[in-house]
């Protein structure tokens, strides 16, 4: 009888299909892992985006303010003759203005102004206005009045009056007791030209000294007067 001989073969099944399986997971959750990674990257990408999006901007510097002009300011010309003062506020750029002494002269807009004067004539107040309080000066100069000093006392000299003439007791002839102090002089200069020094006869005079009298350098007695020219000139009133 003949001998059957039965081969084996092996099913699906087996341990090559559970190896291919496996095989199969394992790619499987190496690709999932790697999706989990792509997307943290993904999720990670936008917030650092974001933050540099989000970021302080630089804050911008803050403007200095600017300074404030200081007040233009001059020395005191008190007693200084009125050009020369004037000459200081021309070169500062101030606005003067010349009044008279002894007429209230204030920031609040007091005193009287000088309608004339002259370069030789003395300062005898300053006022000054570094806040602009007073809309018509930067500083004011003020001046004598006409015929006082700055004090206000005032300048005319009268004339001497001829001692009187002495007689004896018997009223017969007599001898003179002096005629008068014009040709002898006082030694005293009662007025002065801004230089200080005493008048001459002939010199001219200063514009405050129209119209008044003094005793010469010599002890004559002067006059300040208009001469023929219209000019003003110190006069003995000897023509000549």
């Amino acid at each position: 009888m003949p001998i059957r001989i039965r081969t084996r073969h092996p099913r699906p099944g087996g341990l090559t299909g559970t190896a291919a399986l496996i095989g199969a997971c394992a790619l499987a959750l190496a690709g999932c892992g790697d999706g989990g990674d792509a997307s943290a990257k993904a999720d990670g990408t936008p917030a650092a985006a974001t933050a540099t999006a989000t970021a302080t901007p630089s804050s911008r510097p803050t403007p200095e303010a600017s300074p404030t002009p200081s007040a233009v300011t001059m020395s005191d010309q008190t007693g200084a003759v009125l050009g020369s003062a004037i000459a200081v506020a021309d070169g500062k750029g101030l606005d003067y203005a010349v009044y008279l002494q002894g007429t209230g002269l204030s920031l609040a807009g007091g005193g009287k102004q000088a309608s004339s004067y002259g370069p030789g004539e003395e300062v005898c107040e300053q006022v000054d206005d570094p806040a602009d309080t007073n809309p018509s000066f930067d500083v004011a100069f003020t001046v004598p009045r006409e015929g006082r000093d700055c004090a206000g006392r005032p300048l005319h000299t009268p004339k001497p009056t001829p001692k009187p003439t002495k007689t004896r007791a018997n009223g017969t002839g007599g001898t003179s007791g002096g005629g008068g102090t014009g040709g002898g002089g006082t030694g005293t200069c009662e007025l002065t030209s801004p230089a200080g020094n005493c008048y001459a006869d002939g010199q001219f005079c200063a514009g405050k000294h129209r119209g008044l009298s003094t005793h010469g350098r010599g002890g004559e007695y002067l006059t300040c007067e208009s001469d023929s020219g219209g000019r003003w000139r110190w006069s003995d009133g000897v023509p000549g």
